[in-house]
């Protein structure tokens, strides 16, 4: 009866998972609302965009850009008026504050980091994501600036 109970638990989580994933949707350029193409082609000069995607965050529609500038991966979040809401820009791991550094060694036991990026708003960084890579599976690992928190979520899937 308990093991009954765990395997319909683990199967509602997988349902709910991939119904929340199924949110993010691929779209062309000119789907965007006008307002958000005008700040994407602001946001983009110079850059090659690799796409773009809509999803609902705390009910409300929101718009990525994702693109590649200077050889690193950046994207951009906007709101439906096209807003900047938050950009999350790919560095070097020598680019890390010495701080930051060390708050992801502290996680990485024998795991590898992939890909590393700040994430700001209102152009301050509010924190850095890490892709740990562990016994084969990939953990988005967040730490927050001048904090000690670290918190590992699972990655969405084909994160690099």
């Amino acid at each position: 009866m308990n093991r009954t109970r765990i395997i319909a638990g683990i199967a509602l989580g997988l349902v709910i998972t991939v119904g929340a994933q199924a949110e993010e949707k691929k779209i062309k350029q000119s789907n965007l609302p006008a307002a958000v193409q005008k700040t994407a082609g602001e946001n983009s000069t110079g850059a090659t965009v690799t796409g773009y995607t809509s999803d609902k965050v705390d009910g409300a529609l929101v718009y990525q850009m994702t693109l590649v500038a200077d050889g690193r991966a950046r994207g951009i979040v906007m709101d439906a008026d096209g807003t900047v809401v938050s950009v999350e820009q790919e560095v070097a791991w020598a680019e890390l504050p010495e701080t930051v550094q060390k708050d992801f060694t502290g996680v990485q036991g024998k795991g590898k980091f992939g890909a590393v990026s700040t994430i700001s708003k209102d152009g301050k960084i509010v924190a850095y994501e890490g892709i740990l890579i562990k016994n084969g599976e990939r953990n988005t690992v967040r730490v927050k600036p001048n904090a000690a928190a670290v918190e590992a979520i699972p990655a969405p899937a084909g994160a690099k």
